[in-house]
């Protein structure tokens, strides 16, 4: 029987042989996790000009903070699971990147509504991005699963 580049002998060298090509789905379950560690450390975040936005549509930083921290834990968990299984399950990273997407398409609108442009602009929108091509790599993932390996 030919050996497929996703079994190997124990759970550790299927999580460490997807986890390169998810790289980006990891990176983005850290930072939405680290982004509300921040919003629950920080006292009146939201009283600063560039979250004004924010402060109009949540009123404080705990509910944004709560939310991005379980969101991002949840998603590292998700990733996890995913990697540790011998057969795949396309559809957790597809749900997780396109809510993923669309936190950083919230953020971007809340920090562009404060009417100051900083750093954001150079971050936000294109982590928008990269939760599209997320979205587009674990769906393409899922054809694999679904009708055998392309190309």
């Amino acid at each position: 029987m030919e050996a497929t580049p996703h079994s190997g002998v124990g759970i550790w060298i299927r999580v460490r042989h997807r986890f390169g090509p998810r790289m980006t789905e990891w990176f983005m379950g850290f930072h939405t996790a680290v982004w509300g560690a921040v919003l629950l450390c920080s006292d009146r975040l939201f009283d600063q000009p560039a979250w004004a936005g924010f402060r109009a549509i949540l009123g404080n930083e705990i509910l944004l903070g709560w939310a991005m921290l379980l969101l991002g834990i949840l998603r590292t968990i998700g990733l996890i699971i995913n990697g540790a299984r011998k057969d795949v399950t396309p559809v957790i990273r597809q749900v997780s990147a396109g809510i993923g997407c669309l936190i950083w398409v919230g953020i971007s609108c809340c920090y562009a509504s404060s009417g100051v442009v900083s750093t954001w602009f150079a971050i936000y929108p294109l982590f928008v991005v990269g939760e599209l091509v997320n979205i587009h790599r674990a769906a393409h993932d899922q054809g694999e699963t679904r009708y055998g390996k392309t190309g």
